[in-house]
């Protein structure tokens, strides 16, 4: 699978930024990346999301922000791909240019905490659910209105995204390694390769070919190009989503491990400790627990 660089058409001669309300049948399910930064609001979809080498359940009423060029999708569940007209993904997209009002606005002292926001972007935003949804009149709002109101919107939408609490979801590690690569487009073709494959057993002499290069090569290059070791990355790929399974389906351990590319459940045990801290079974309770 080729990787995606999107050109977005931002600015035009009556709008200084992007934005729309789109109802489809699923969401754009490739991983891909772009100069803009990009506010995604969820307001029905459900399935997995990929920012980065964060990988999490997604569900109504989701909020993120990314920044621009880390990679990233949402892949919504497989009930979606059925043609069912009456299941859709309804979303408010917004693309925006850090200078959509100005060089230094967002450089003022009034600004400084949307400003630290925006800079933290680079590694992907999310807003809890109830925080979400006390912005929502205000992300509908900013479809519903033309002309200046909408800057003042989307303005208004930053500020009080900015003094709520959030969470950061690509590593560190991997951010600032990513947008210090020369060839951001392989490592993304890499991060699609993984994903797309996940539930097969990809060796190293697999993911090195993808690349056109031989094993310890390509080793040191995905190391140098985000911080973490091939098979880091997979696990933490893997773990993502049998976290989603753990949590949405009445699958076993073993079938949730296999289905994940797993080949031992010990091994996949392991790991998913590894990763967070708690092994499946347990992180399966703590969810229905909290749920309840």
């Amino acid at each position: 699978m080729e990787p995606k660089f999107l050109q977005k058409n931002t600015r035009s001669a009556e709008h200084s930024f992007f934005c729309k309300y789109a109802e489809v049948p699923h969401t754009y399910d490739q991983f891909h990346y772009h100069k803009e930064y990009e506010l995604l609001y969820t307001l029905e979809n459900k399935g997995t999301r990929f920012i980065g080498d964060s990988v999490e359940s997604f569900t109504f009423k989701d909020l993120v922000l990314i920044g621009p060029g880390l990679p990233h999708y949402w892949q919504s569940d497989k009930e979606y791909y059925e043609e069912n007209p009456l299941l859709t993904a309804k979303v408010v997209l917004v693309h925006f240019e850090i200078d959509f009002v100005g060089n230094d606005f967002f450089n003022v002292p009034e600004m400084k905490s949307v400003n630290e926001m925006l800079s933290k972007a680079n590694r992907g935003i999310h807003f809890r659910a109830e925080h979400a949804i006390q912005l929502e009149p205000i992300i509908t709002g900013l479809i519903a209105h033309k002309g200046w109101r909408q800057v003042i919107d989307l303005i208004e939408i930053l500020c009080e995204m900015a003094e709520k609490p959030y969470t950061l979801l690509a590593s560190e590690g991997f951010s600032e390694s990513y947008h210090g690569s020369n060839n951001e487009e392989r490592i993304t073709g890499i991060y699609n390769y993984m994903i797309k494959n996940h539930d097969t057993n990809i060796s190293l002499n697999n993911i090195a070919n993808y690349a056109n290069m031989n094993p310890a090569a390509f080793c040191r290059y995905f190391k140098k190009a985000t911080s973490k070791t091939f098979s880091d990355s997979l696990n933490d790929i893997r773990v993502g989503i049998a976290c989603k399974k753990l949590i949405n389906t009445e699958l076993s351990i073993a079938e949730i491990g296999y289905a994940c590319g797993y080949q031992s459940i010990s091994y996949f045990n392991r790991q998913f400790k590894k990763v967070k801290r708690i092994n499946p079974s347990e992180y399966r309770m703590k969810y229905l627990v909290n749920k309840h």
